[in-house]
């Protein structure tokens, strides 16, 4: 047996929690990942799955075979990139986990130039809005926002954020302008509520160098910070929403920001990989680039806001 290939088919079945998902992946039968899996079991004589019509789930003794084939395969994976001079140059595959507005609206459109640059490079791009297990799924550099507490990581800040209310002018024309926090109780209000919570986000601002909270009566919710600004963007009602994602409806006068002066912080945005990653050339250039990319769109941000603040 193969036990390096089966720790591979083991580790994906174990992500995955499906013998045919990991099959496909693996470009194998899934009566080949079935038999691997069963000669491991049997190899160490120990269930290391259980097995249903429905599910595929870890046992103890599988979890904790689990942490230790993701350690050799990290060891493994790092081995592969010395031999193949990754610390010099960039070169493989980077595999690349990012929030979802920042990939679609940021980093997608700039990964052309990218690639150009790195024409060695090969980038395998997950958009999502969870918080994966770099190490566990095998992922090299990623993108996130807030505040980075895992002590297993390096997080490095490569932009800031500002909450910022604005509405279309075509909103505006029908309805007269707020002028301070309290009008808003007479507008249509745009929440944005987070995926498994009650309710709404309170809305924050900044009065004479305190922090207000508002919690409105919002007349349309929803779990996606793109649809609320998109519902904003055709006249539904005001948003309180983050500068970075506004920023093209501002540049393109199709949201205008209102209450200049109240804007308070939003979370930081960092890049984020384990500690021996830094040391891959691949994940130091697309570091590198993101901070490039991040310090545009925060000039970008500037020009229609007023605000910029350091990284």
């Amino acid at each position: 047996m193969d036990h390096l290939a089966a720790m591979r088919t083991f580790a994906r079945v174990a992500e995955l929690r499906s013998f045919s998902r990991a099959a496909e992946e693996l470009d194998l039968s899934r009566a080949m990942v079935s038999t691997q899996i069963a000669r491991l079991e049997k190899h160490y004589g120990v269930r290391l799955l259980n097995r249903t019509t429905r599910q595929v789930a870890l046992t103890s003794e599988g979890q904790r075979f689990l942490e230790r084939c993701n350690r050799v395969l990290q060891e493994l994976r790092e081995a592969e990139d010395d031999l193949s001079q990754a610390r010099e140059r960039p070169r493989g595959v980077l595999r690349v986990d990012v929030m979802g507005p920042f990939g679609r609206h940021m980093l997608i459109p700039a990964l052309g130039g990218f690639l150009e640059r790195y024409p060695e490079l090969e980038v395998d791009l997950r958009i999502s809005d969870r918080v994966v297990d770099l190490v566990a799924e095998q992922v090299d550099v990623a993108v996130r926002g807030g505040t980075v507490t895992d002590p297993r990581l390096v997080a490095r800040r490569v932009a800031t954020s500002h909450l910022i209310t604005c509405a279309s002018p075509s909103y505006l024309d029908r309805h007269s302008w707020p002028r301070s926090v309290d009008d808003l109780a007479l507008h249509r209000l745009i929440g944005f509520r987070p995926t498994g919570a009650p309710h709404a986000q309170p809305w924050r601002f900044s009065e004479g160098g305190r922090e207000r909270s508002l919690t409105a009566d919002f007349r349309t919710v929803s779990d996606s910070a793109e649809s609320v600004l998109l519902a904003a963007v055709h006249g539904a009602g005001i948003v309180q929403t983050f500068d970075l994602l506004a920023s093209s409806a501002l540049e393109q006068r199709k949201l205008i920001v209102l209450l200049p002066g109240t804007s308070v912080a939003g979370p930081p945005v960092s890049v984020v990989y384990p500690p021996a990653s830094h040391r891959l050339a691949k994940v130091r250039v697309f570091t590198e680039f993101t901070l490039e990319l991040m310090s545009r769109w925060q000039r970008r941000v500037a020009a229609v806001t007023g605000i910029l603040d350091p990284i």
